[in-house]
């Protein structure tokens, strides 16, 4: 598995919540490296569970991170100083 780079710059999307007969449009909310994406998904939107749900942030180097649990193991690691390499028993990157 390939380690992340925190300091990646990436893409945060928001996935709005639907209104009537119209599908989830996802809207982006900034540009940011990737240690501050995490961070606002955990720290800022943590009093909206369905917000942090609907995040995905966006990467140029390699798919898009998706999961609520992936965004958590990275936070994780940008808080403690490690290097993140994906999740524990994943056989593919995040």
């Amino acid at each position: 598995m390939t380690a992340h780079d925190l300091e990646e710059i990436v893409d945060l999307f928001a996935i709005g919540r639907p209104m009537r007969n119209a599908g989830l449009m996802p809207v982006k909310v900034a540009t940011l490296p990737l240690r501050k994406a995490v961070a606002v998904v955990i720290e800022d939107w943590s009093d909206d569970k369905f917000r942090q749900l609907s995040a995905v942030i966006q990467r140029q180097t390699g798919p898009a991170i998706r999961s609520l649990d992936d965004i958590r193991h990275l936070y994780d690691c940008a808080v403690s100083g490690t290097a993140s390499h994906g999740r524990r028993g994943s056989p593919t990157d995040l």
